[in-house]
């Protein structure tokens, strides 16, 4: 028998090794999972609580800063949330402005 015979034969025993660890790895693991109350649809498990807080969202630039980090105008409903001081004078500029 050749060399690349018995190369393709090694590789498809690796093959199969391999596809049956993954399978007995998931199965156990959908076990352990099973238990869980927390797990979501899928088997993954469903998040926990945010670290950072609540985001808010930059209304000059987009972008959504944990509210704690946040530049904050205005108080109550009415509070606008900043992601840095340059986003909010170029906000009230632009109010200003128009």
């Amino acid at each position: 028998m050749s060399a690349f015979g018995w190369i393709v034969r090694i590789l498809a025993v690796l093959l199969i090794v391999r596809l049956v660890f993954r399978f007995l790895g998931g199965l156990f693991q959908g076990l352990s999972g099973a238990a869980s109350s927390t797990s979501a649809p899928g088997g993954r498990q469903a998040p926990g609580p945010r670290v950072g807080g609540r985001l808010v969202r930059d209304p000059q630039c987009g972008t959504h800063v944990p509210e704690a980090n946040a530049i904050r105008v205005g108080s109550g409903d009415t509070a606008v949330y900043f992601c840095s001081t340059t986003c909010r004078d170029q906000w009230s500029a632009a109010r200003r402005a128009g």
